[in-house]
């Protein structure tokens, strides 16, 4: 079991640990389907299991096993998206949420993914910095435009004033 746990573990760029307290089997069940699509897994496993599993893997050494019911989520991708997918199932069914867990190979605790799981999405982000970035851009035109019209105007003024200075 030891090593099927560091299987999951070693390839993913995600893992959250999760308390699975309180959750009944339909709602663990519906909360793995949702993960699925999202191409994560979920798995209740023993404490002492994981932590023998992660206890030679470099950043996710852990000073004392966690004394609660652990589940674990794991997948390759956007881990705050799939920490966000826990909050809301946690909130939704008001059931036990995240305990903390590793990002990218940094440790990062319950409160810390309090916070994360506030933030914009990452597409939400890339939307901001696209908008930001197109801002100048559309400013520069709106000018331009506003330049070339008021040529227009110019040109048609005079021609109004060539068309008045002809017929006299």
């Amino acid at each position: 079991m030891v090593n099927e746990i560091r299987s999951w573990v070693t390839g993913a760029s995600y893992l959250i640990l999760t308390n699975y307290k309180g959750m009944k089997v339909g709602q663990i069940k519906e909360l793995r389907l949702r993960l699925a699509k999202q191409n994560s897994a979920f798995h209740v496993v023993k404490n002492n299991f994981f932590m023998k599993a992660v206890a030679d893997m470099p950043g996710m050494k852990m000073a004392e096993p966690p004394d609660i019911p652990l589940a674990i989520v794991f997948g390759s991708g956007d881990g705050i998206s799939i920490a966000k997918l826990i909050d809301d199932f946690a909130q939704e069914h008001k059931v036990a949420a995240i305990a903390g867990g590793f990002l990218d190979g940094r440790r990062f605790s319950a409160a810390e993914f309090a916070q994360l799981v506030k933030l914009p999405s990452k597409l939400e982000l890339l939307g901001m910095l696209a908008g930001g970035l197109a801002a100048p851009v559309r400013g520069l035109v709106s000018v331009m435009r506003q330049k070339m019209a008021s040529v227009v105007y110019a040109l048609r003024a005079v021609q109004e004033l060539k068309s008045k200075s002809s017929n006299k």
